[in-house]
């Protein structure tokens, strides 16, 4: 591709540059925090600002771009889009990942910087720690000695030590002797780990100053003061140009360690400019004004005053915000199905999978109490945070995993269900695993033999496990490894397993017809259930907040009742996030008791909530 000057660039995809987008994705000289709010757009303009700064070579080679993000799926997210809008020989100079992801990178490329006394190698596993295999190694290895020496609630980085160059001694230093034996560590001690390297490593700290000249910094305001403070000591008084991304009204993980001054903090450090964005482009007018007025009502007197516009035209109708009580589980499912049925009969743009129902905890109770309630009625529920396989993973995050999505574009092509999108996705795919380059003719028809060998190991008759671990094999684990820092051994057997368990269930429930297997596998024509965390980032035509009372809030509530105001901000950033993933429709509904309290106040003061009408039948 002809390097585009920075006048004559133009977005891809007929993304409309306002005054607003021109200031985010054409800044070179200042950092800058853009606050965005639900639907405007974050993930694509950041896609467009990487492609903006590849392409104008704003970037210039051999300098990259980092985009460090909170979740897998967001990273992923993200750097496709980028390889979508640019050739190879930009886009692979673009690199997304977790900062779980960066801290591994970093401790297996400099663990030769590690004190003498850790004995570990580039090998290491990164995984939540198995607290057994400690207690049992203590009374196979120690004769019989026992620790008490399990993480506490006051002291849940015991076993870190304070000062990673001292060598430590008892009981500490057997511990740490049994993850080196084991080549196995945490992410908490990754992460120590990491910081020791770059804090006490010039040499380290250079090398990534010299390779990254932009940072792209996603949902901002979940970053933790171990991944700031990691971030400040490799980039201070260097020239990094810093673009974050987040909303104060979406930090629903204080919990796990987000920081709420982090918007502040980096002010002063970095000196950031701000910059609202406020264009909605998911939600309806009356939706929108319903987001405004929630955000007034949650915000903070310091809070930036935003107030977020869509970009339709048409008058939404009034009865798309609505609230009902029900006196049991068993009517309030029955009431949803039966809408959701009446809305799809309606409208036949509609399909299941345009619902959700959004809970705030627990849904695998709420899944068992309602599942047959959905069958009766002809629907099929799936809940997205059940485990596949005991210790494996959730539904959810199987989706996301970039293995998964290969494996199925290769089961698509094995039978020739591929279209033209996918076809794209697989070769970029293909690109990335061989290292060539999808634009030069030979390096395109060697691309073609590896998707046309890769794919012809599927063959179902042999066994699904069968099938995806030669496949695996043929691309070799070492090179997942080398492009997703998550695909350690370990890793790479709960999601092969995790896979194999749940496509095949929907084989089977298909009487093994491939093309209804892959959609039941993707959530195809089904109903969604998701907890308010695992809904953030998404967006459907219609959700159904659910068992939506005062029980299900016990953590507002007790903080209403403590005075715990940091509980409170959070539990109404949580109730934020999730109505915010409605586009046409937001419906409350509650089985029992009360509606929390200080959420019904605000429901209420907005004049635009109207109880929900029965179904037509």
């Amino acid at each position: 591709m002809v390097q585009k000057s920075s006048k004559n660039w133009q977005p891809s995809e007929h993304y409309k540059l306002t005054d607003t987008l021109k200031e985010i994705i054409f800044e070179t000289q200042n950092n800058i925090t853009v606050i965005a709010g639900p639907g405007t757009g974050k993930t694509e303009t950041l896609a467009q600002r990487a492609n903006y700064l590849l392409q104008t070579r704003q970037c210039r080679h051999p300098q990259r771009i980092l985009a460090l993000s909170f979740k897998v799926d967001s990273a992923t997210n993200l750097k496709k889009r980028v390889e979508l809008r640019c050739e190879r020989h930009e886009s692979r100079r673009f690199d997304s990942s977790t900062f779980d992801a960066f801290y591994i990178s970093t401790v297996r490329r400099f663990v030769s910087f590690l004190p003498d006394w850790m004995d570990f190698d580039s090998n290491v596993e990164v995984m939540p720690f198995n607290w057994q295999w400690w207690d049992q190694y203590q009374k196979t290895q120690l004769s019989g000695q026992f620790f008490n020496f399990k993480p506490t609630t006051e002291n849940p980085r015991l076993h870190i030590p304070q000062n990673l160059g001292d060598s430590p001694s008892g009981e500490l230093l057997d511990f740490w002797n049994y993850c080196a034996k084991n080549k196995s560590i945490d992410f908490r001690m990754c992460s120590a780990l990491a910081f020791f390297i770059i804090s006490n490593n010039q040499v380290v700290r250079d090398l990534y100053k010299s390779t990254y000249k932009y940072l792209f910094l996603d949902e901002f305001q979940d970053t933790t003061n171990s991944q700031y403070n990691f971030i400040k000591e490799i980039f201070k008084d260097s020239d990094i140009n810093i673009t974050s991304v987040g909303d104060t009204n979406q930090m629903i993980m204080v919990w796990a360690g987000a920081n709420p001054e982090i918007f502040d903090r980096q002010k002063v450090d970095f000196k950031t400019k701000i910059i609202p964005l406020t264009i909605n482009h998911r939600s309806n007018s009356r939706i929108i004004q319903f987001i405004n007025h929630v955000h007034q009502e949650i915000s903070g007197d310091d809070s930036i005053d935003l107030v977020y516009e869509g970009t339709r035209s048409d008058e939404a109708a009034k009865d798309c915000l609505g609230a009902r009580s029900f006196s049991g589980v068993s009517k309030e499912a029955n009431f949803i199905s039966l809408k959701i049925n009446e809305l799809i009969k309606v409208d036949s743009s509609l399909s299941a999978h345009d619902f959700a129902l959004i809970i705030r905890q627990r849904a695998e109770d709420y899944y068992n109490d309602v599942k047959e309630i959905f069958d009766a009625n002809k629907l099929s529920l799936r809940n997205e945070d059940r485990l596949i396989t005991p210790n494996g993973i959730k539904i959810q995050d199987l989706l996301t995993e970039p293995l998964s999505e290969l494996l199925i574009l290769l089961i698509r092509k094995s039978y020739s269900l591929l279209d033209y999108t996918q076809k794209a996705e697989l070769d970029q795919f293909a690109s990335r695993l061989t290292g060539l380059n999808i634009n030069v003719d030979r390096d395109f028809k060697k691309i073609q033999t590896f998707i046309e060998f890769t794919s012809s190991l599927i063959d179902f008759s042999d066994g699904i496990e069968n099938s995806i671990s030669a496949v695996i094999s043929s691309i070799k684990p070492e090179t997942l490894l080398g492009l997703f820092s998550q695909y350690t051994p370990m890793h790479l057997e709960k999601v092969k397993d995790s896979f194999c368990k749940l496509f095949l269930d929907s084989y089977e429930k298909f009487d093994c017809d491939v093309n209804l297997a892959i959609n039941d596998f993707s959530g195809i024509n089904q109903v969604k259930l998701m907890t308010i965390h695992k809904s953030k980032g998404l967006e459907f035509d219609s959700v159904f907040f659910v068992d939506f009372h005062d029980d299900t809030w016990w953590s507002l509530r007790n903080a209403v009742q403590g005075s715990d105001i940091q509980n409170q901000i959070e539990e109404l950033n949580a109730f934020f996030v999730g109505l915010s993933r409605a586009k046409e429709r937001l419906f409350f509904t509650k089985n029992r008791g009360n509606w929390p309290p200080l959420i019904y106040d605000i429901m209420k003061s907005s004049n635009q909530i109207y109880k929900l009408k029965d179904p037509i039948v």
